[in-house]
């Protein structure tokens, strides 16, 4: 089960997976709409987001890192390593 430790909190508390995805989403939503690069300085569409990375997994299949790739791609992330690399 999800844990989460509020502000100013020295303990941790039960959220529920619906509670725990939605701060995920909203956190990822936040900082994207805040640091999205539509065009670069020369009106050139790069469409980044480079505050923000991804950690992938080594044990998967192709076809999960395939779906991971394509996924963190289209948010914008240019920021996405492998732990195999690690």
């Amino acid at each position: 089960y999800p844990m989460i430790r509020r502000a100013g909190s020295d303990k941790f508390e039960r959220i529920t997976w619906d509670a725990a995805l939605d701060k995920i989403a909203r956190a990822f939503k936040d900082d994207r709409d805040a640091n999205f690069i539509a065009r670069n300085k020369d009106g050139v569409t790069v469409n980044r987001w480079t505050t923000t990375g991804f950690l992938a997994a080594s044990a998967t299949t192709n076809e999960t890192a395939w779906c991971t790739y394509k996924t963190v791609r289209s948010l914008g992330m240019l920021v996405f390593d492998n732990q195999a690399r690690v």
